[in-house]
């Protein structure tokens, strides 16, 4: 500590008393002093609450004072030796030339080419640019700084005052806090600076930092009109239902549906293939004839009833949608949620398909999910085959708590848009079926309207993307694969087959009637229905089926193979 002698010093102690003079002494435990007195003064460092420079070492100033000088006679040199460069610097000859006239006529000797320094002549040495490099710069204050010692950013940086700074700031201020977006995201402490900046929602008395897993959300459930859905328009009375939907199809929402834009040119030949998810082995495809045929077998040979079947494709369906199509457990089993259950619409055409989607919505009711059933044939139960299989699983999908309405269409949007708080995530297309026809089961006029206007409806983009149909789309043949009339075709997302997939899905990709290669392209899966293996190995033509499809859960993914 021998470079701060000679230094001349206040000292301020902290027992308020202060001292002064030319430090002879100093080391880390004290520090002496010589002033006016003949003794010199000995002070702790402990003792020491702040120290001031009062005047430097007299050697000190004058070393300042010399490299001052230095500097100064230096930049003289450097500057003088710029100015000889640049009169020694080559001359252009537009330059010499133009000047002729003036220097004859001052009676100057004219300049030729000849008299023009060469730049050969210039040494390295001699150019004042490589030999000025390592100066970074020409003023005064740059050199000064280079000769000088160290700067001090601790020093520096504690003369600066942050909170005066933020003080001032606060002061000239005149934004309410309640007006600044990040006031909106805190509760209001009701404490503020002046009057005018009083905030107009409720105050509480602290306010809150952390939150835990339970605030922050609604405190009640949302209500909607769910609850009165079905009141009036249930099973004991559709049959009164009446026929007019109050909608020409002039003004029926949608329009055709927007197939591949090779719908309209000749078959590409190409190879279609249903094949599985994991494995990649090909499907195998059986025609309606052939499945009715295996469900036939399975009542009378082995008692897997159409009731009994029903059931076990209902279960499986519903733990497909639960798990991939509505979020699972981590949505669905959370009570805490405020918000509404998610809702899932039924579209009931077909007697046997009907059924099947009557149970999906029964099981899907029991595991907290609001299911609204739209049947568009109110008297089917009285024309069908499977009356007595659609009617009882009616019976128990309104008993467990589904909804149905089978008045009009007009009434079941009006439903789903005004009286009911949660949009429709899932649309099950029920409709037809892989032995049925829509011709065949919609024959009257009334029914026919309404239909068009509900595949109208489901083929609109946002419906679309939430389709769902089982066996095979409605409006497409089962065997076949062709659409009669494309007014009377949905466009789905997912496609279930249940027991066994159909040869009419693959006549339909050749035909163009389903698109793939898309973005938004079918998704099919296969169900169990709980046929008996033995079914297949009873008859040699179906033998082909006779292989373990969902040994490994209820169903399996099934993708699409072209080659």
């Amino acid at each position: 500590m021998a470079e701060f002698l000679n230094y001349q010093v206040n000292l301020t102690l902290r027992d308020g008393s202060s001292s002064s003079g030319t430090i002879v002494h100093v080391d880390k435990s004290s520090i002496v002093l010589s002033g006016n007195s003949a003794e010199p003064i000995n002070i702790e460092s402990s003792k020491i609450l702040d120290l001031k420079v009062i005047q430097l070492p007299q050697d000190l100033i004058k070393g300042l004072k010399k490299k001052k000088k230095q500097s100064e006679k230096q930049q003289q040199s450097q500057q003088q030796q710029q100015s000889q460069y640049q009169s020694n610097e080559l001359l252009d000859d537009a330059i010499v030339f133009a000047k002729k006239p003036n220097s004859s006529a001052q009676g100057s000797v004219s300049v030729s080419r000849v008299e023009t320094p060469k730049l050969k002549n210039i040494k390295p040495s001699q150019n004042p640019s490589s030999s000025s490099s390592s100066n970074w710069g020409k003023e005064s204050d740059i050199q000064e700084i280079k000769s000088s010692n160290e700067f001090d950013f601790a020093a520096n940086l504690a003369m600066f005052d942050k909170k005066s700074v933020f003080a001032d700031f606060q002061r000239h201020d005149t934004v309410s806090p309640g007006d600044r977006l990040v006031g909106h995201n805190k509760l209001p402490n009701g404490e503020f600076d002046s009057p005018s900046q009083s905030r107009d929602f409720n105050t509480v008395d602290k306010e809150k930092v952390k939150y835990g897993n339970d605030e922050m959300v609604l405190d009640s459930m949302k209500v909607d009109n769910w609850d009165m859905i079905g009141s009036t328009t249930s099973k004991n009375n559709s049959k009164n239902a009446q026929g007019n939907n109050g909608r020409s199809m002039s003004t029926a929402r949608g329009g055709t549906p927007v197939l591949n834009d090779e719908a309209a040119a000749p078959p590409l030949k190409r190879v279609f293939k249903l094949v599985h998810g994991e494995s990649r082995e090909v499907v195998p495809l059986c025609s309606p004839v052939q499945l009715l045929e295996v469900e036939r077998i399975s009542a009378e040979s082995y008692g897997i009833t159409p009731s009994l079947m029903t059931e076990v494709a209902s279960v499986n369906l519903s733990q497909l949608i639960l798990s991939k199509m509505l979020g699972g457990s981590n949505r669905l089993s959370n009570k805490k949620n405020h918000n509404l259950p998610p809702l899932v619409l039924l579209l009931i055409g077909s007697g046997r398909c009907g059924a099947r989607a009557f149970a999906t919505g029964r099981h899907l009711t029991n595991h907290g999910v609001r299911v609204l059933a739209f049947v568009v044939n109110a008297n089917m139960e009285e024309e069908d085959d499977s009356s007595n299989l659609i009617s009882k699983q009616w019976e128990l999908f309104e008993m467990a708590g589904g909804k149905v309405i089978t008045s009009n269409f007009n009434q079941l949007l009006n439903i789903i848009n005004k009286e009911l708080d949660t949009p429709v995530e899932l649309i099950i297309d029920a409709l037809q079926g892989y032995d049925d026809h829509l011709e065949d089961i919609f024959f009257q006029e009334k029914d026919l309207q309404t239909l068009k206007e509900i595949i109208h409806w489901c083929n609109e983009s946002l419906q679309h993307i939430k389709t769902m149909s089982l066996d095979i789309p409605s409006g497409i043949d089962g065997g076949s694969g062709t659409v009669s009339d494309f007014g009377l075709y949905i466009n789905c997302r997912w496609c279930i087959s249940m027991g066994l997939p159909i040869t009419g899905l693959i006549h339909a990709y050749k035909n163009n009637c389903i698109s793939y290669g898309t973005e938004g392209e079918v998704l099919h899966y296969l169900i169990d229905t709980g046929i008996p293996n033995k079914v297949f190995s009873s008859r040699g033509n179906l033998r082909k089926f006779e292989k373990f499809w969902y040994s490994s859960g209820y169903g399996i993914k099934l993708q699409l193979s072209v080659e």
